[in-house]
């Protein structure tokens, strides 16, 4: 956890500085840079060890998994809509118990009056079956595809597992869009591979998920100039819808239990835009072990359930700086 002291030292206030307005002072590009070698000093041999032993990890994963769903991630994303996922339901089950206690209230005090996570602070300690589903190897596979290594679950920002909750019950303009209705990728590490899990059937007025895959994201990235200094990090759709065909667009719909992979840190995405109903899904993030912020110095961190009796590829996935023997 990160401590009082920690936050009022010298490191954490430049640290502020330069995270204020999305990374603006410097550009998202220069201030990631200088993250990376201000987190790598200290976490760089932990991503290289699992970028070394990637081939021997996902070996153990497969090994261990209990089913082949035979989907393979491309372009950044995978969609799973097979709702077979181990503890899937049983994580369902205990989100509608969230849902049934604090849905519909305000429970976050951010910018965000559209989106907010309603799971309780120590929600990943009272319902196993969230880190059982997420660090299953069924889930862990993909998840480990898409970024290369296997990473681990984030504990600052985003929180590693939160029950996300759309809706327009505290937005005023809900037609005006902000933030992260507009197009925008992640800048706190790369990668950043969300895992996010339909609670309840989400439709196309739902206020769902856009995204676009990969290849999309680099051309219009690029196109942009995102990420310099004076671009800005949130994109309206007529400098997005330019640069690309309208069948590159997709979107998360489906029913309880269908499960989004997705590389926030390289595919353009927005979401929440004026649902007709509340919508909820977990969302869960798994980061490099090198941010890319200073998310270590600002904010306090969760702590995962993880022992020593726990299969590796668990500990690999709860632990950032585990590596097995």
């Amino acid at each position: 956890m990160v401590g009082t002291a920690s936050r009022m030292s010298p490191a954490a206030n430049v640290a502020r500085v330069l995270e204020r307005d999305d990374l603006g002072l410097l550009g998202i590009r220069r201030t990631t840079r200088i993250g990376r070698r201000f987190n790598g000093r200290r976490y760089g041999g932990c991503l290289q060890r699992r970028i070394d032993g990637v081939e021997r990890h996902l070996a153990m994963i497969r090994e261990a998994r209990t089913a082949d769903h035979g989907l393979e991630p491309t372009d950044g994303y995978l969609i799973d809509d097979s709702q077979s996922l181990p503890h899937l339901d049983e994580a369902i089950a205990d989100m509608e118990e969230v849902i049934a206690e604090r849905g519909g209230q305000r429970w976050e005090d951010v910018r965000k009056i559209f989106l907010q996570s309603i799971l309780p602070a120590d929600g990943h300690l009272r319902y196993g079956s969230l880190v059982d589903f997420v660090t299953s190897p069924e889930v862990l596979e993909p998840v480990t595809e898409i970024a290369g290594f296997v990473p681990h679950l984030s504990e600052a920002q985003p929180r590693g597992i939160r029950l996300m909750e759309s809706s327009t019950d505290h937005d005023p303009t809900p037609e005006v869009w902000r933030l992260s209705q507009f197009w925008h990728m992640d800048y706190h590490a790369t990668p950043t591979i969300y895992v996010i899990v339909a609670v309840r059937d989400i439709g196309p007025e739902d206020g769902p998920m856009h995204f676009l895959g990969a290849a999309a994201s680099k051309r219009v990235a690029e196109s942009l100039d995102y990420g310099a200094r004076n671009s800005p990090y949130r994109v309206v759709d007529e400098s997005v819808e330019p640069l690309i065909d309208p069948d590159e667009v997709q979107s998360f719909t489906g029913p309880a239990g269908t499960a989004l992979f997705l590389d926030s840190s390289r595919c353009f995405h927005f979401g929440s835009r004026n649902p007709r109903s509340r919508r909820y899904h977990l969302q869960y993030a798994y980061v490099s072990p090198v941010r890319n912020d200073f998310g270590d110095i600002l904010r306090d961190g969760l702590d995962y359930p993880v022992g020593p009796e726990d299969p590796p590829y668990r500990r690999l996935a709860l632990d950032r700086t585990y590596l097995p023997a």
